[in-house]
Formats: C-alpha cells, sequence, structure tokens
C-alpha cells in the first residue's frame, strides 16, 4: 500500500470523526434545548394564570365593596340584596357538588346544628357591612376592618395563648393610631353608620373564633368535612334568617323596586351576586399559584383602588389628616401581615 494512499485513508477517517462529532453536538444541542424551550413555555403559561386570578380577585375586591355600596345608594334593601347574593352562592355550590368538582362528604345533623350560629355571625357580617356602606366613605370600612385585626389579636393572646413578635406589636400598635387619627378627622362621619360598623367588627370578631375552633376541627383535624361542604352549610343557613329579616323590615315591595333601577344598577346587582361567588374561588386559587405575602399584598392593593374608585364616583371628600391616618393604618394592617405569613 503506498504512502499517499495510507494518507488519504486517515485523512478520510478525521474527516468522519469530525462529522461524527458535529452531528453528537447538534442532536445535544437539541435535546438541552428542548427542555428549556417547555420550561419556558411552562413558566408563559403559569404567569398568565396568575395574572389572571390576581385580576379576578381584584374584580371581586372591587365588586363587594364599590359595587354594593353603588346599590345600596339606590335599592336600599339590604336584606333582600344578602338574599340574592348567598343564593348565588347556595346555586354555584350544589352545581359545583352535583357535577363533581368540588368536594363534599356526608352531611350531618351535628354539622348543620355547630355551624347554624356561624351562619348567623356571617348573615349579620354581610347585613351590617351593606347598611353602612351607603352612609360612611369606603375608606371608613376599610380602617374599621384593619381595626379588627388588632382586636382579634389581642383576644387571640389573652384568650388563646398567642405568642406575637415585637415586630406584630409594633405593626398592631401602628393600626390602631393610625385609626384613632383617621376616625378623629373623619369629615364624612354619620353616627348610624358607625354603629353599623361597630356592629360589623363585632360580627367579624365572632365569627372569627367560633370558626377558628369549630372549622378549623372539623376541616384540618377531624376531617369530616370539607371548606367547601362547611361553605354550603353556612350559606344555606343564612337563606331563612336573611328572609325573616327581610319579611320584618318589609322588603317585600323589593323586587318590584327593582324595575325601575337604571340598567346600569340592575347589572351591577347581578354582578355583586357573582362577586360573592367569584371571591371565594379567587383567594384560594391565588394562594395555591402565589405565596401568602404576595395574596396579603395584592390585597392591601385591592382596598386602596376601591378607596379611590369610592372617592371618584361617589365624590367622596377625605382631608390631609385623614389619608395619613388612613395610610398609616393600611400600612401597620399590611405590616402585621406580612410578619404573620413569615413566623
Amino acid at each position: 500500500m503506498s504512502v499517499d494512499k495510507l494518507l488519504k485513508d486517515q485523512q478520510q477517517m478525521e474527516e468522519g470523526k469530525k462529522l461524527l462529532d458535529n452531528m453528537e453536538k447538534s442532536e445535544t444541542g437539541n435535546r438541552s434545548s428542548t427542555p428549556s424551550k417547555h420550561v419556558s413555555a411552562s413558566n408563559k403559561t403559569k404567569g398568565a394564570e396568575i395574572t389572571f386570578w390576581l385580576f379576578m380577585l381584584f374584580v371581586a375586591s372591587v365588586l363587594m365593596t364599590v359595587g354594593n355600596k353603588y346599590v345600596m345608594k339606590q335599592w336600599d334593601y339590604a336584606n333582600t340584596m344578602t338574599l340574592l347574593q348567598n343564593g348565588t352562592a347556595v346555586i354555584y355550590l350544589l352545581f359545583g357538588y352535583r357535577c363533581g368538582f368540588l368536594e363534599m362528604k356526608a352531611f350531618t345533623w351535628q354539622q348543620w346544628r355547630i355551624f347554624l350560629v356561624s351562619a348567623f355571625f356571617l348573615a349579620m357580617q354581610i347585613l351590617t357591612s351593606l347598611k353602612a356602606l351607603p352612609l360612611v366613605a369606603i375608606a371608613t370600612v376599610v380602617a374599621f376592618r384593619n381595626m379588627c385585626t388588632v382586636v382579634i389579636a389581642i383576644v387571640d393572646y389573652f384568650f388563646f395563648g398567642t405568642k406575637f413578635s415585637l415586630r406584630q406589636i409594633l405593626a398592631l400598635g401602628i393600626t390602631t393610631i393610625g385609626m384613632v387619627i383617621y376616625a378623629s378627622r373623619d369629615v364624612n362621619f354619620d353616627f348610624m353608620g358607625y354603629m353599623w360598623l361597630v356592629g360589623n367588627s363585632l360580627a367579624t370578631i365572632l365569627n372569627t373564633f367560633w370558626n377558628k375552633v369549630f372549622i378549623t376541627k372539623y376541616t384540618r383535624e377531624l376531617k369530616i368535612q370539607t371548606s367547601y361542604g362547611v361553605s354550603l352549610i353556612q350559606q344555606v343557613e343564612t337563606l331563612p334568617i336573611v328572609l325573616f329579616l327581610a319579611v320584618a323590615n318589609n322588603e317585600g315591595s323589593s323586587m318590584g323596586d327593582i324595575m325601575p333601577l337604571p340598567f346600569v344598577t340592575k347589572i351591577m346587582l347581578a354582578a355583586t351576586c357573582a362577586g360573592g361567588v367569584l371571591i371565594g374561588i379567587a383567594y384560594p386559587k391565588c394562594y395555591s399559584l402565589l405565596s401568602g405575602t404576595s395574596v396579603v399584598v395584592a390585597s392591601t392593593a385591592n382596598k386602596a383602588v376601591s378607596i379611590l374608585m369610592g372617592m371618584y364616583l361617589f365624590g367622596t371628600v377625605l382631608n390631609a389628616i385623614q389619608i395619613f391616618g388612613l395610610l398609616v393604618c393600611i400600612a401597620g394592617s399590611l405590616w402585621y401581615a406580612l410578619e404573620g405569613k413569615r413566623k
């Protein structure tokens, strides 16, 4: 065999080796790029889902504050409105249960008896809020709800032995100071409005602790009922309560008085019924997609937007001291919530 032939064969072998190396690199690149493309697509999908549910939470939050106030200022039937909203929630829960996408366990008489108390508190929460909204600024409602957090924490400490960090205590103190500043200079003060909010706060606090004892026991410890099942029991049991109150307050003409309402008000009334269902879906969904801290921040932002929308739609005027007190109150409440998530 000649030297030229040997050199030629060697050259061909080297070229073949280079070709194989290039093919392997190409395949490796394809394999490595495919997962990155999948990850990128997955991240985009999750990002879109997060954006959608945060927007749904925003819509529901605004509807249940601004929407309720808008309707109640023109159609003052709080009991009938509660009946419509809770009735819509019951229809949704039953539909979800029958279709199999909402899990519920077997219902017992003991469950209905235990949650009757909670249903009463829930009905009072909704009714007092609806009665207060036409009389006070949305900012006042937000400030009162933040103060409920302070009272609940105090009761938690003295009666349930809950321990709080120094930062949480400071946050609660800031919330209280902000509320005092806001209330002391409330140019929209209405005595009956404040009384309704005091009743709302009392119902909220009592319901919180009743649920803390019994809902936690039934859904987390004993696991004999799901959160959807408990919600259905509570919503169903509110219906006869608010129906009785509607009759007692002569709201028989309420349905007839819907017809003369402006079209926008009718749409808003229907939207608030859907909003009650939506907020119950959006909160758990957001918590499943985001950290608790992110949801708390989003919820606080929704309150701020509701206040601004209320000022624009209803011509609410807040003086500089009120705005400062409200910001302090919201900041303290947000800080407390964030510290609680870090524990």
